[in-house]
């Protein structure tokens, strides 16, 4: 993308929803099935060009290099989804999944892989905190709203180590028996 200027790609960060409740009710062997099924079914829809990856746990990236707008970025994710609805069927159990997504384009202008990774990690939680089983476009107030919101734990984190706060009670009473 730095020699080409017209050079579009994406990146998709998924996170498989739920997961750790396939983990602990059903066993790690299973989550473990459920993961290569999962990975199979999500390179079933990407090109021969594009790039899967596993980056530990439920977490997958995807490289779209080469898409021509954000359009082509947003159908794979939807493709995914689609995908990713049905049943699996792993040792005798039906277990549905599905994914949160988090998608990123090259045209943030970009210097450093690990930002694109960060950016897109950023959309994929969004994504989880607006219902799961969706994905998000990142755009830089995303990361304006993380970073604010990682100041304000740490400034309340040090007015507790502070004892800046004061705990003021106020009773609800009752006006027909004085009772609280």
């Amino acid at each position: 993308s730095k020699r080409r200027s017209d050079f579009l790609f994406a990146m998709l960060f998924l996170d498989l929803d739920r997961f750790k409740g396939i983990n602990d009710s059903l066993g790690h062997t299973t989550g473990d099935q459920l993961l290569i099924e999962g990975a199979r079914r999500m390179e079933a829809c990407l090109r021969t060009m594009d790039t899967i990856a596993r980056l530990g746990g439920d977490e997958f990236v995807i490289l779209l290099e080469y898409i021509e707008s954000p359009q082509d970025a947003i159908r794979v994710a939807e493709r995914i989804q689609e995908t990713l609805t049905p049943a699996f069927h792993i040792d005798g159990h039906d277990i549905f999944i599905s994914a949160s997504t988090g998608i990123v384009l090259s045209t943030i202008g970009y210097d450093r892989a690990e930002d694109v990774l960060r950016d897109a990690d950023i959309a994929m939680y969004r994504s989880k905190a607006l219902g799961r089983a969706r994905y998000e476009l990142f755009n830089t107030s995303l990361r304006s709203m993380a970073v604010a919101r990682l100041e304000m734990e740490t400034q309340l984190r040090h007015s507790l180590e502070h004892s800046e706060f004061t705990l003021y009670y106020q009773p609800i009473v009752s006006i027909k028996d004085n009772r609280i």
